[in-house]
């Protein structure tokens, strides 16, 4: 039986540079089913990250809708969106994007301190960072708690990431070229992680333009010209340029 968590329809996004619009996003859709590990390919330049970006409610589009868990993410209210983004999506990005002055724990616990209010934190602090070792023990940096980002390798900056990432156990990890910055060694060794946290029920969408990282994917769509332009597996496709969008965004 078919348990879709993620499904993005007839999505389009164009940016205005100068007098210039660029249509990045031509009506992609997709769909990603619970504990699914998805891969989006294409070129660079070709939307991936647009497109995951709109997925985790980090952008939105201009027409098109994205439905998480049978809820239109952007027919919600900010506060809504919000609070998806903290505790339903962790993201893993290809620059880190640690904060430099905390330590390695505390960027972990940076999106449990958000989705507290102050009382709570107080009161839960203790356990979020029992839940906060344990993710460093999972990635095999319990002993770097203390340091700083600049006092890591890139694979391990990532590795960290990818803790933060998980904190809030969220439902729905996003992933944007999470080995394009790291060696074909550390690249490898977050791809073992990812996909050990997907075995254990974790649901991946990640994009990239590696065709060997994503054959580590249960399967594989590929972004071209704006739109889902192809499934890899041969299953059947999602309707990937709908003619009517299902409804437009300001």
């Amino acid at each position: 039986m078919s348990n879709v968590i993620l499904k993005a329809r007839s999505v389009h996004k164009t940016y205005t540079m100068g007098k210039a619009e660029v249509r990045v996003l031509r009506g992609a859709s997709l769909e990603a089913q619970a504990g699914e590990f998805l891969v989006v390919t294409g070129a660079s330049g070709s939307g991936k990250s647009t497109l995951l970006h709109i997925l985790g409610g980090l952008d939105i589009p201009d027409q098109g809708a994205v439905e998480f868990e049978g809820h239109d993410v952007f027919a919600q209210s900010q506060m809504a969106r919000n609070t998806y983004r903290n505790r339903q999506v962790g993201f893993v990005f290809q620059f880190y994007h640690l904060l430099p002055e905390l330590n390695v724990l505390e960027n972990i616990l940076m999106p449990k301190l958000v989705s507290h209010s102050a009382l709570s934190w107080l009161t839960g602090r203790g356990q979020a960072k029992l839940e906060a070792m344990d993710l460093l023990d999972r990635v095999g940096l319990r002993e770097r708690a203390g340091h700083r980002p600049n006092e890591l390798s890139g694979g391990e900056r990532q590795r960290v990431a990818l803790a933060r990432a998980l904190i809030n156990r969220p439902a729905l990890l996003l992933a944007d070229e999470p080995t394009g910055n790291l060696d074909e060694k550390k690249g490898a060794d977050i791809l073992d992680l990812l996909s050990e946290f997907n075995e254990a029920g974790q649901t991946i969408v990640m994009v990239t333009h590696d065709a060997r990282v994503a054959a580590r994917a249960h399967r594989r769509i590929e972004l071209v010209g704006g739109a889902i332009q192809s499934k890899r597996d041969g299953s059947p496709s999602v309707a990937d340029s709908d003619s009517q969008p299902t409804h437009a965004l300001s």
